[in-house]
């Protein structure tokens, strides 16, 4: 039998030399990827479990399910990395298994509970729920690259499952039946589905490392949540989800009115370069940093002189030192504007100041992939000249 193992694995067989470490290491390695995959077959199982369940009108066991598949979910990507096991394999069968867990089950346990007895407008509001989640993963797999790790882009598909899975789980408790609350239920789903796909952004808590250490008030934080958690688990987690559900709502709200008032604060140096002023522009950059954010967009002056295609202004804040490479919300620079623009003296200026032609936007596309698009030959070959490359040459940017 050891002679049919070494040949199998393509090694010569044991030899009295080798040790037994060295010859159980590919076995060991090879073991190691079940662990996160198995996290994410019970996080599968769990989904699956509830689809029975509702089926069965054991509603609770099937909220609870749901929830425990949002536990699982989250383990089996910080199993991989603890283990330096992360595969494509595992990525794809991870989306498949949300899909059942956070798309099928809670639209299906949902319509069970209360949506069968609406009719068209019960499994319609089950359906916007179910292809949400299933637009979500997808939109989330292709951005994963170029996404800002600190924000997910639409509500998660586990705390959209959690936020409905939740209002069964409490209604239950107070024996409040699914059809004496359909068309609040419908209203949650439908939200919870439009929710996902929306471009409302949501902390994702990944800048948050817990192997350094925290301050003293985040463990009785933790401590105080596990002992309401443990005492009302229900109400407590769905209370959580419904803060986290309509969080990125309300930061949203927040960061206009900041925008509003700070696009009200920098009125003036907008129309100075609005209006061609450099003069007054000049006179106002002794108060105002040149690398002020303007507006909403988180265009920066460069930007916005860019925008405004004002040459002069452009050279007199990169005169200013004005960073070259800023980036607004959609990942684009100065450099990427222009070009995409195609305001072919602002990109010569911008790369004759050292902008780098290489920086990416949150679609993975460089200053050279937007001259193409709107083809702009000569900006093409200035930024060629520059070392510019596309998207696709760059590869996956570094820690994606």
């Amino acid at each position: 039998m050891a002679e049919e193992r070494g040949a199998d694995s393509g090694r010569p067989a044991s030899s009295p030399g080798r040790s037994r470490a060295t010859l159980m290491e590919p076995i060991r390695r090879r073991g190691i990827y079940l662990l996160p995959n198995l996290f994410t077959t019970l996080a599968l199982f769990a989904g699956f479990y509830a689809i029975v369940q509702g089926m069965n009108h054991d509603f609770e066991r099937a909220a609870i399910a749901i929830f425990v598949a949002m536990v699982l979910d989250g383990l089996d990507g910080r199993v991989a990395r603890l283990t330096n096991t992360q595969s494509a394999f595992g990525a794809e069968y991870d989306s498949l298994a949300d899909m059942v867990s956070f798309g099928a089950a809670p639209a299906l346990v949902m319509y069970e509970w209360a949506l069968r007895g609406m009719g068209r407008i019960g499994w319609i509001a089950a359906f916007v729920y179910c292809v949400g989640a299933a637009l979500r993963l997808a939109r989330f797999n292709t951005q994963l690259s170029v996404a800002d790790k600190r924000w997910f882009t639409g509500l998660p598909s586990p705390a959209a499952a959690a936020l409905v899975a939740g209002m069964i789980w409490v209604l239950n408790d107070y024996q409040v039946k699914g059809g004496e609350v359909k068309w609040f239920a419908a209203a949650l789903t439908v939200y919870a589905g439009v929710t996902m796909v929306s471009n409302v952004r949501f902390y994702s808590g990944k800048d948050l490392n817990l192997r350094r250490a925290v301050p003293f008030w985040m463990t009785l934080v933790i401590v105080v949540a596990l002992m309401l958690i443990s005492i009302e688990p229900s109400h407590v987690l769905w209370g959580i989800m419904v803060a986290y559900g309509v969080s990125g709502y309300v930061g949203w709200f927040v960061q206009r009115l900041r925008a509003e008032a700070k696009e009200k604060q920098y009125r003036s140096i907008r129309e100075s370069i609005e209006a061609g002023d450099v003069t007054g522009l000049s006179r106002m950059l002794h108060s105002t940093p040149p690398d002020t954010v303007v507006n909403g967009g988180g265009r920066s002056l460069l930007m916005v002189a860019v925008e405004e295609s004002n040459l002069p202004a452009v050279e007199l804040l990169l005169a200013r030192g004005a960073a070259r490479d800023h980036r607004d919300e959609r990942g684009l620079t100065a450099l990427a504007l222009a070009s995409e623009m195609g305001f072919k003296e602002a990109v010569e200026v911008l790369l004759v100041a050292g902008a780098d032609a290489n920086v990416r936007d949150q679609a993975g596309l460089t200053a050279l992939d937007l001259a193409e698009e709107h083809g702009s030959h000569d900006i093409v070959a200035s930024l060629l000249r520059a070392g510019g490359r596309s998207g696709t040459e760059l590869g996956d940017p570094p820690g994606a």
